[in-house]
């Protein structure tokens, strides 16, 4: 796995190229807020110019390059970085007390040090809640045809993919068997359903059912325009974020950087507004307002942390460096 320094806790998270704008702020965030846990980058072509820069920051990056023979075997990119990473993290988690599981378009705003300090302490999984739990009942949840837990099992807690604090020495198991089931039989009789889905399924097997702390989505990822949403919005609070009720924010996620995506999230609000609240007209109006008033908080904290310590050149790393990066990300640079 590397050279790993013996911090308690560690965070894992992978990522290719297509995701550095992403992964620049979410590393700048953690130094923002004061993390000192290493971090484990899975690593898919990214710059030189990128990863000559993990020293700037007040804690250790480990970066694991994953080869292209690796890429294959795995099936692709995305599978490494979505599927494969709970196998490397529960690899990686038996040298740590608790480890955390990330996405790579993640941007904190507080240091969530005792979240890790929970997971060791007590040994329960430490997840994001969905706003509607799954029913595997799905021919695609099988596995060699069989049902790992029984069909049409609703848990309580079925968490999204990230964060995600455990101690790997009691559910390493579970995240490795995550990656075997998919890439054991494949193409034919593996799991196909989707990594959140083999997550979960696999957490259930091991035993998480009433040993699973579900943490309030809007509080660490804010899917669904969460933040935006009229009497729970992102507001601003003395330099930090929380929501209008009061919930201390530690982390959001999304892909901020990028006018489309930030578009889309207005667009969103806007015909919930019309849709749930039959808003019309200066009502319509003033749930908009709130909605980008919000998202615009957000985005001014993504675009500080993505300036903060390591700062990468003005590129399309979603597409060509030819390509015109101010299509793609506006005034980000600025």
């Amino acid at each position: 796995m590397g050279d790993i320094n013996m911090s308690k806790y560690a965070y894992i998270v992978g990522a290719c190229s297509k995701y550095t704008v992403e992964l620049c702020a979410l590393l700048n965030s953690l130094d923002y807020v004061g993390n000192k846990f290493d971090f484990h980058i899975l690593g898919i072509n990214l710059p030189e110019e990128f990863t000559s820069q993990f020293d700037k920051v007040g804690y250790k990056i480990i970066y694991h390059n994953i080869s292209e023979k690796e890429i294959q075997e795995s099936h692709g990119i995305s599978e490494i970085t979505c599927r494969k990473r709970y196998w490397y993290a529960g690899e990686i988690g038996k040298e740590y007390e608790a480890i955390c599981v990330l996405d790579a378009d993640m941007i904190f705003v507080r240091d969530p040090w005792q979240f890790f300090e929970i997971a060791a302490k007590t040994g329960f999984v430490l997840g994001v809640s969905k706003e509607q739990n799954e029913k595997y009942e799905d021919p695609n949840h099988r596995f060699k045809g069989e049902w790992i837990i029984p069909k049409g099992t609703q848990p309580e807690s079925d968490l999204c993919n990230c964060p995600l604090f455990v101690d790997t020495k009691i559910w390493g198991e579970a995240f490795k068997k995550s990656w075997d089931i998919f890439i054991d039989g494949f193409p034919d009789t593996n799991f196909k359903a989707p990594d959140m889905a083999a997550l979960n399924i696999m957490l259930l097997k091991y035993g998480s059912s009433n040993k699973t702390i579900a943490l309030p989505n809007v509080q660490w990822l804010s899917t669904n325009e969460q933040a935006l949403k009229l009497y729970q919005r992102a507001v601003n609070d003395r330099g930090k974020i929380k929501t209008e009720t009061g919930i201390p924010i530690f982390s959001y996620h999304g892909h901020y950087g990028h006018i489309k995506w930030r578009e889309c999230q207005l667009a969103n609000r806007h015909h919930c507004a019309q849709g749930y609240f039959k808003a019309s007209g200066e009502s319509l109006e003033c749930s908009d307002n709130i909605a980008k008033g919000s998202l615009n908080l957000l985005y001014e904290r993504f675009k500080k942390m993505f300036s903060w310590k390591i700062k990468i050149s003005p590129l399309d790393y979603r597409h060509s460096e030819n390509m015109d990066y101010k299509k793609e990300y506006g005034d980000l640079w600025n």
